[in-house]
């Protein structure tokens, strides 16, 4: 790429303050640990269901596997929040007990903020 290309287009600020929070929950709930989440100003978070269960839960007579409630939550917060948001989704949700769910805690490599290009208004949903 050539120097004049990179003046026309100004580089995305690297930012790596910022920590991944992956919390697997084995009864459901994320939808609660969305809306604690969002409470405590963290709104970079989303959550999905998938098939699984922990290992050694028998699955039913029937021989069917049983339909999963297993969720799936991810969430963007910076460094100095990683600590007190694991804690507090930890304790909340029983994480500390046997089989309800696993939380980890990952730096992120590379991230960006979201800034919006001057002239356009900021728009909040009424």
């Amino acid at each position: 790429m050539s120097t004049e290309q990179n003046n026309q287009h100004p580089a995305i600020p690297h930012i790596d303050y910022t920590r991944m929070i992956t919390c697997v929950l084995y009864e459901g709930g994320a939808g609660k640990l969305l809306e604690m989440l969002h409470h405590k100003g963290v709104n970079e978070a989303y959550f999905y269901g998938v098939r699984g269960s922990p290992v050694g839960r028998a699955s039913e007579a029937t021989g069917l596997p049983e339909i999963s409630k297993t969720e799936v939550l991810h969430a963007v917060v910076s460094a100095d929040q990683a600590d007190y948001i694991y804690r507090t989704i930890y304790h909340d949700f029983n994480l500390d007990k046997p089989s309800q769910g696993v939380i980890t805690v990952n730096r992120l490599v590379r991230s960006s903020q979201n800034v919006m290009p001057k002239g356009i208004a900021f728009e909040v949903a009424q």
